[in-house]
């Protein structure tokens, strides 16, 4: 056999390899339920939000509901992408025998600039320290929150004792939400936009403030077959101060 036949029987048998190895990893990653919000939204206009807004809880010795129409902005650019986050602060339900409730609108994008960099995923994350008080909530019925080219993890979370989704329950216990671009679609703009409850369980008698911090990340790269190169992290936030009055 001369050398340039074994030579290339080494190259096939080399192909095959890989291939039975990138078989059996596809095969052993677990099946994920995806979904992808039947609503697309629009790039929210930030204007000159600030980054920090402060609502303030007062007493009372009866329930009332309060108009608040606050927003805080941000955005961050480089060369290839620009990301923003929109947060809006509605109303303020306070309940004089159970917790009180700040409603409002969370918005989330990243829009491509230039280059041929596509977006692998959009990461929302919220912290607020050790607060024990401070629990936030996003929407279980599906049509209320919208989405551009971003789906979910929608499997059936395994956590014992729980009934809902993936995505659900990473918001409420891992305090992150994740768009994915599933189909890694060469796509000029991604984003997500829902309804965000903070519910607040300690008394106005407690005199206690709160902070949390929402913060957006853009990863963004090039697909490729074995997975994706030459990733890359665009990431901003905005700051909700919520303080007790008299």
């Amino acid at each position: 056999m001369s050398k340039r036949m074994k030579a290339l029987l080494l190259g096939i048998g080399a192909i095959v390899v890989i291939a039975i190895l990138l078989g059996a990893y596809f095969a052993s990653q677990p099946k994920v339920k995806w979904w992808k919000p039947e609503k697309d939204m629009e790039k929210p206009v930030l204007n000159s939000y600030p980054s920090i807004i402060t609502v303030y809880r007062n007493y009372s010795k009866e329930d009332y509901i309060l108009g608040i129409n606050k927003y805080a902005g941000n955005f961050s650019t480089n060369k290839n992408f620009e990301i923003g986050i929109v947060l809006r602060c509605s109303e303020y339900l306070y309940d004089i025998n159970s917790y009180d409730e700040l409603g409002g609108n969370l918005t989330a994008y990243a829009e491509r600039l230039s280059g041929d960099y596509i977006l692998q995923k959009l990461v929302i994350r919220y912290d607020y320290g050790k607060d024990d008080y401070v629990h936030l909530d996003i929407p279980v019925i599906k049509n209320r929150i919208k989405s551009t080219n971003l789906w979910f993890d929608a499997t059936p979370n395994p956590t014992p004792n729980y009934m809902g989704e993936t995505y659900y329950y990473n918001w409420l216990y891992k305090h992150v939400l994740i768009g994915v671009n599933k189909d890694r679609k060469n796509e000029n703009f991604y984003g997500v936009s829902f309804a965000l409850q903070i519910n607040l369980d300690d008394s106005l008698s407690q005199h206690l403030n709160h902070t949390i911090i929402l913060t957006v990340a853009a990863y963004y790269g090039h697909p490729s077959l074995l997975g994706w190169t030459d990733m890359h992290e665009l990431k901003t936030q905005v700051v909700l101060k919520i303080v007790a009055g008299e």
